[in-house]
């Protein structure tokens, strides 16, 4: 409490306090010694390396990372400012989203657990209208029973520490802290040390504030919240991971976690290290072991080490000393302050080093028997009069650098040995409570950077001389220190281009991320732009294209395409050059009438004269174009690059003159940036079109690589599966291998009378009025893909997945499961690029619900238009219903299959 109000005190001498007070501030208490996780103090527990959803070329995320990402929805909710808290070692993961704070007001998140556990924590009582009654502090049973607090008879509801105090609430409490005098200055002068649950949040509940009126730092708080209350937040969903033990920890790194924790970042190893050992920073010898449930964190260990299970090894250099940690076993290692000293500490897994010497165990033994056979005594451990606790025991040797591990052996084993035992006895100890007053900070952190430089450093080398699918650029800028330019400059100029084992595209992508890792700004800009330029020419050759003969006095003649727009449900961005051209893609989508028409429109007739004369319909736009100066045009803002593009491609001018004349009109009755696939699909209409004018072939696969051309070069990118949802009627699953040239495999999915009509039904589609054009987009997604980072490779992987399950979903008539591959692929797209998603389009997300099994938005997203799953026909009514509510920009459209 007392760090709470000192914190908002300096936040509005910083920022003055009417600034302070209408920020949206996120506080997260830390606490202080890490007593019952002792390994983790050096570097504090909110630091604690946790590669859940971890990038295996990037730094770890720790649990401060995840905190942050988990509460960041709320900030969202804080409309008039605020203070979202919570304790540092509990991660709650939960819908965050979804659970809105209340304008002025305290608010605490809760969550029902067994009683065994609501003991050893904050308990709150609830009452009607969401309010709070009562707040308990590690209460017993009984205690519970008394108060109210059972919920579902055996459980109660447990405060999570994740606290938000809103609006006029929020001003007091940041008034309060900063006058001066103030509720801080009178805690000092009390010395008191307020508890932010127990008194600062009791001053919200009527039933705590008479014992606070005791407290004089507390009245000015009782006071600016007299009409003010504190509401609750049930999340019956949440997980609740509470890191407050090495057991705890372990066994929350133990978890499954659906396949996204990391078992290895940057670190080597061989195979005696179990796969279901956590290695982070760290390089062993391909001899070295380790156990199964152990973390070894900066570690490096020789061929004759050997980790045992469930351990816990970190920052130790075993210099190539033989050592074998036994299972359940703790060891860490610090450097002291003054000269090379060096301190390496040891505990059991299960050690709770508060805990009385005569309670206590350590190293897997009760403490009075570790004692017993060390042969040692409690005046070795402790001063006279000191409290006797396994903390405050001075047992670890202080040895000067580097350190041998003996003492250290006999420490973890079964004892015996007088030699070891006289030089314990002998050696300077510390025990875990003085290492923050010696422990030199700054050259142990030195040591992680050097450390993780050497490992990135290795890794950029493997990768470069591999070719290897690695992010180079989050790798290189991992290598820190001296010569960091001078070593990826020389790979970069060295070892990269001109090679025969990796695309040209990826070889100059490598080029610009070892530059720009090495501060080369202007230098990786135009490695990145020649990289995205390779990709051009791979596609031209991809597609086996070639340019025609100039056409040339074609007969008259007209023509009109019409073509239906598409719907993606999984696997976009697997045909996205260069991705398809280099692994296996699959797209499942099917085209789509809106409100009964094919939006997508094309009219074209040959001309006697060598002009283009251009109709751009949706933006009223006129050109006639006579030579081939004025067709020629790169401006992105220009309504017809479309059209001229596609007229050079298809031959209606040669290099020096517009050789055939066209008049081409087209219209797409959508809205723009839809992501229903208009442009490309837009482009294939024209090509059709062209190409039938001048009798060539417009079968839906020559016109789909024409497609593919036409967007490489007008440089926006893009892949075939918007052409193919146009040109190929229905459902279906197109897939493409990279072989040369590229083709694709069309696999229909028929549906049932029934299952179409119940489709058209149920699949709600709208337009949320949010416009989003995917050429920045495209360019992001390829220069990741070129980079290899890991989260987009691993979400276009999953999108190609989800479209095989996708398939089989619609081929069983089983709408339940194809709405949970919507929602599936809607969390792989937005893991693929966060731009695809945004505050307003989660609210639409979210207040329709409980009606939808699943939904995403239409191709690349970050706007357009949005398909759901609803659960049944009314629940599909009551959708739209509530869209209609919702927002004024949404428009709905009545949809229906198109099968050509």
């Amino acid at each position: 409490g007392g760090a709470t109000l000192n914190a908002l005190r300096m936040l509005a001498d910083r920022v003055g306090l009417d600034r302070a007070a209408a920020m949206r501030t996120l506080l997260i208490h830390s606490g202080g010694d890490s007593r019952r996780v002792p390994w983790a103090n050096l570097f504090g527990k909110v630091f604690l390396p946790l590669p859940i959803l971890a990038d295996p070329d990037c730094d770890a995320p720790t649990l401060l990372d995840h905190l942050v990402a988990a509460t960041t929805p709320l900030s969202f909710a804080l409309r008039g400012g605020g203070l979202v808290t919570l304790a540092g070692d509990v991660l709650p993961l939960f819908d965050a989203a979804a659970a809105a704070p209340p304008a002025d007001a305290g608010w605490v998140v809760v969550t029902p657990a067994p009683l065994d556990l609501a003991g050893r924590h904050g308990v709150i009582v609830g009452a009607p209208e969401g309010r709070v009654s009562q707040l308990l502090q590690k209460a017993r049973p009984e205690a519970l029973a008394a108060a109210g607090a059972l919920v579902e008879g055996g459980s109660a509801l447990l405060d999570t520490g994740l606290w938000a105090f809103t609006g006029a609430v929020a001003r007091a409490l940041t008034e309060t802290a900063a006058a001066r005098p103030g509720a801080f200055d009178l805690a000092l002068e009390e010395g008191a040390a307020p508890s932010l649950y127990e008194e600062i949040a009791a001053a919200l509940v009527p039933a705590h504030r008479s014992a606070l009126e005791r407290r004089r730092w507390a009245r000015p708080l009782l006071e600016a919240w007299r009409e003010a209350c504190l509401v609750f937040h049930r999340a019956d969903e949440m997980m609740f991971l509470h890191f407050g033990t090495t057991a705890e920890t372990l066994d929350h790194l133990d978890r499954p976690w659906y396949g996204a924790l990391r078992a290895r970042l940057l670190s080597e190893d061989g195979p005696l290290a179990d796969p279901e050992a956590r290695l982070i920073e760290s390089r062993l010898h391909p001899d070295a072991r380790v156990g199964a449930g152990s973390l070894v964190i900066g570690a490096r260990l020789g061929p004759d080490t050997a980790v045992g299970r469930r351990c816990v090894v970190v920052d130790v250099d075993d210099g190539g000393e033989a050592f074998a940690l036994p299972d359940n076993t703790c060891l860490w290692q610090a450097h002291l302050r003054g000269g090379e000293r060096v301190v390496r500490l040891c505990c059991g897994t299960d050690d709770s080093p508060t805990d009385a010497a005569a309670t206590a165990t350590f190293c897997n033994r009760d403490f009075a028997q570790w004692i017993n056979d060390h042969g040692v005594t409690p005046d070795d451990l402790w001063a006279p009069g000191e409290t006797r606790t396994l903390w405050a025991a001075r047992l670890f040797p202080v040895q000067e650098a580097p350190a041998s591990l003996q003492l250290t052996a006999w420490i973890v084993g079964a004892g015996g040995g007088d030699r070891r035992r006289n030089a314990w006895k002998t050696a300077e100890r510390i025990s875990m409570a003085d290492l923050h007053a010696s422990a030199d900070f700054e050259r142990g952190q030195r040591e992680r950077d050097d450390r993780r430089s050497e490992l990135a450093l290795r890794a950029v080398h493997r990768v470069v001389a591999g070719g290897l699918d690695r992010n180079l650029r989050a790798l290189a800028e991992q290598i820190i220190g001296a010569g960091r330019r001078e070593r990826v400059f020389a790979l970069a100029e060295r070892e990269i281009l001109g090679r025969a084992d990796v695309a040209e595209s990826r070889q100059w992508q490598m080029r610009a991320d070892l530059l720009g890792a090495g501060g080369d700004g202007a230098a990786a800009r135009d490695a990145a732009a020649r990289a995205f330029a390779a990709v051009q020419s791979e596609v031209a050759r991809a597609v086996a294209w070639s340019p025609p003969p100039p056409r040339r006095d074609l007969p008259p003649r007209k023509v009109a395409v019409e073509l239906p727009v598409r719907f993606d449900i999984s696997g976009g961005w697997s045909d996205t050059p260069p991705y398809c051209i280099e692994r296996p893609a699959r797209v499942l989508n099917f085209a789509m009438r809106l409100d009964g028409r094919r939006p997508v429109r094309v009219e074209a007739e040959t001309l006697q004269e060598p002009v283009w004369e251009l109709e751009n319909e949706d933006l009223g736009a006129r050109a006639r174009l006579a030579d081939l100066a004025a067709a020629r045009s790169d401006d992105f803002g220009d309504p017809f690059l479309l059209v001229r593009t596609a007229l050079f491609i298809m031959g209606f001018a040669d290099e020096k003159r517009i050789t055939q004349g066209v008049r081409l009109r087209t219209r797409a009755d959508v809205p723009r940036g839809s992501g229903l696939g208009t442009s490309s699909i837009l482009g294939a209409a024209v090509i059709r079109a062209l190409a039938q004018l001048a009798g060539g072939p417009d079968d839906w696969r020559a016109v789909s690589d024409l497609v593919l051309v036409l967007e490489q070069r007008m440089r926006t990118g893009g892949g075939w599966q918007d052409q193919a949802g146009g040109l190929i009627p229905g459902v279906k699953c197109v897939s493409t291998r990279p072989v040369r040239p590229l083709r694709m495999s069309v696999e229909p999915v028929p549906l049932l009378p029934r299952v179409r009509e119940e489709f058209e039904r149920r699949f709600v589609v709208v337009f949320t009025g949010q416009q989003r054009l995917a050429r920045n987009i495209l360019q992001i997604v390829v220069e990741r893909y070129l980079r290899r980072d890991a989260r987009t490779l691993d979400a276009i992987r999953r999108l190609v997945e989800l479209a095989d399950e996708g398939r089989s979903a619609l081929a069983m008539g089983d709408l339940d499961d194809l709405g949970r591959v919507l929602g599936d692929a809607w969390q792989a797209l937005q893991q693929l690029t966060p731009e695809c998603g945004n505050p307003d389009l989660d609210r639409l997300f979210h207040a329709i619900a409980p009606w939808t099994l699943g939904g995403k938005l239409a191709g690349a997203g970050g706007g357009g238009f949005m398909g759901v799953m609803a659960r049944d026909a009314e629940a599909a009514d009551r959708i739209r219903a509530r869209l209609r509510e919702l927002d004024p920009a949404v428009r709905l459209y009545r949809w229906s299959l198109d099968e050509g």
